[in-house]
């Protein structure tokens, strides 16, 4: 059989997308739920068609814009749909006489290495955690398929729904220490403003005000801060801070904040710990 020159192109260029991006490789493999969960038959077209989605991304067709955002929406979706689907599977579970054990192994396997074999850019877990969600390390190293809004938001560095804050270091499951002298904080706040500036798209626009929301309630605490290391570089990065918003309109409103925590900190209302020193993350 003779390929012309353009299908030739697509199947290179398909490869290509499939060698670099195993998200890619993900939405090219064939379907098996395997035996253990119950998946719907309306999760299971939800997941065809963002299967789809990504083939389409992937191949860089003409005609059909797809969005890396539009495709994290349908992945919360999905994830939405598994949480009950491990909430049927415990249930189900409690009202057996003699429960093998063995069975949480398998559910396991199928969440975390069956499923995210064709469910592209997911991870999951059944056991100590349960969960199947959107992994958003592999929408980022995705990015350069998306388009220009895509580009702009991750080149941003703007976490994700379900990231862990880059500005602290986790110390235990739902905390740690804050990253002063060693987070670039003025320029997460850049980034929130460029980000702001030029995407419409209203998922990225939901993500970054989250993360403005979070940067902008660690740098203006009313409680003792835990830094992770020199307690001297958060007095430095609160001023650096301050200065930056003075000059940008869009942070005029949060300048009085980040000044009031200054003028605490000063006067020792507000007292700074070191994670290096003791620890005082929580957890």
């Amino acid at each position: 059989m003779v390929l012309s020159f353009g299908a030739l192109l697509l199947l290179s260029r398909s490869g290509a997308a499939e060698d670099k991006y195993p998200a890619c490789t993900a939405a090219q493999q064939k379907v098996d739920y395997g035996s253990g969960l119950s998946i719907s038959t309306d999760t299971r077209a939800r997941i065809e068609s963002y299967r789809s989605d990504w083939r389409y991304l992937c191949d860089r067709k003409d005609g059909r814009k797809v969005s890396l955002a539009d495709l994290f929406v349908k992945a919360k979706q999905i994830e939405a749909d598994f949480k009950k689907v491990f909430e049927a599977f415990d249930e189900s579970i409690l009202n057996e006489t003699s429960f093998d054990a063995h069975r949480i192994v398998v559910i396991n396997d199928l969440v975390s290495n069956k499923f995210t074999a064709f469910v592209p850019a997911f991870k999951g877990a059944y056991g100590d955690h349960e969960y199947f969600s959107p992994s958003v390390e592999a929408f980022k190293k995705s990015s350069p398929l998306g388009n220009s809004e895509d580009r702009t938001f991750f080149e941003s560095r703007i976490p994700l729904e379900g990231d862990f804050p880059p500005y602290i270091t986790k110390t235990w499951d739902y905390g740690g220490c804050d990253q002063f002298g060693e987070y670039d904080w003025t320029g997460a706040l850049k980034n929130i403003a460029r980000v702001k500036k030029r995407v419409k798209n209203a998922t990225y626009l939901k993500e970054a005000s989250l993360f403005e929301d979070g940067l902008t309630r660690e740098l203006s605490p009313s409680y003792d801060i835990c830094t992770c290391k020199q307690k001297e570089a958060v007095l430095k990065d609160l001023l650096d801070v301050q200065d930056y918003m003075k000059k940008e309109p869009g942070y005029s409103s949060f300048v009085p904040k980040v000044h009031q925590t200054i003028d605490a900190i000063q006067s020792g209302k507000i007292k700074v710990k070191s994670e290096m020193e003791k620890h005082c993350s929580g957890g």
